[in-house]
This record gives structure tokens, sequence and C-alpha cells, in this order.
């Protein structure tokens, strides 16, 4: 099931995690899928997301992932599981942060023109996963989300994140 459009205006890098065209991916497209890849418990999936995402042209990191022999599958067992499955709220919070902080080392380095490929490999998984990740942590733990998701999985989530908050941070 393919949920994005093309887009028409192609660029070819940008080292920055929230251009225009990261906005409008967000706003437009991942928007679109706020409800779809959510389960009954309130989870969200986030391999069948990457798998949409991967299937479609809307960003130039993504746009480069692919044409490197990068798919959807790979992406997700290697950039992402890691950084979600079996991971506690806290966890994937950090995780994303470092990422983040990542993402903006990388913007800051100076670089006269178009990086070398192996820099944009690093560039292009970390915004891409930094999107994907954010908006999988959002989705799950976002309060208007979970007021959405209806009463009983609100009360759900307000007792696992008071069960969190209790145990010691580790």
């Amino acid at each position: 099931m393919r949920l994005r459009r093309a887009r028409r205006d192609k660029r070819s890098f940008s080292r920055r995690l929230a251009d225009d065209e990261a906005r409008e991916f967000v706003e437009r497209e991942l928007e679109e899928t706020r409800e779809v890849y959510r389960t009954s418990s309130g989870e969200f999936q986030l391999s069948a997301l990457c798998r949409d995402v991967f299937a479609s042209d809307a960003t130039a990191d993504l746009r480069w992932l692919r044409a490197r022999g990068v798919d959807a599958d790979s992406f997700y067992r290697h950039e992402l599981a890691p950084n979600w499955e079996e991971l506690e709220q806290r966890a994937r919070q950090a995780k994303i942060e470092r990422f983040i902080e990542l993402s903006h080392m990388l913007g800051g380095a100076e670089l006269n023109g178009e990086p070398p490929e192996p820099v944009r490999d690093v560039v292009a998984t970390v915004h891409v996963k930094v999107l994907l990740l954010g908006w999988a942590y959002d989705r799950t733990y976002g309060f208007m989300d979970r007021i959405f998701n209806g009463p009983l999985q609100y009360r759900h989530h307000r007792r696992q994140a008071a069960a969190l908050a209790d145990r010691p941070a580790g």
C-alpha cells in the first residue's frame, strides 16, 4: 500500500535535517500515516512505515539511499530496529536525541560543494533515521495520539508512563 506522492523538484543534497523538503515530508506524507501504522495496543509499527517511506521519492536522502542500494528491510534491520525494538521510552528518547546531535554536527561540517559519497551516506542515513524514529516516538508517546486513540488506551498509557517514572533511570 503506497500512501506517498512523488516530488517533482528533485534536489540532490542538504546538510540540514529540518529543511523545507523534510518539513513537507513530515507535514504532508508522514501525517497521512498517523493511524495507519498503529496497533490496537497503541504501538507504532515502525517497520511498516519504513517500507512505505522507502517506496517513495519523498526526500533527497531517501532517493540517495535507494540509489546506493539500500532497501527498506535492511535499513530497518540495521538502522531503526536497534534503536527502537525492545527499548523503553527513555532509551528511545536518548537514542533519538543523540542522532539529532549527530545530524547537527554533520550539518555544521565544513564541506566545499558536494561531499564525498561516504559522507553523503552517513548524512542521509542519519536524516532518515531521525525523522522516522522521531515520528514513531511522537506517535507512540504523544498526548494527542493517546487522546484520540480512545479513553481506554489513554488510561493504559498513563499507567505505563507512571510505571516508567517510578523506575530508577538506567
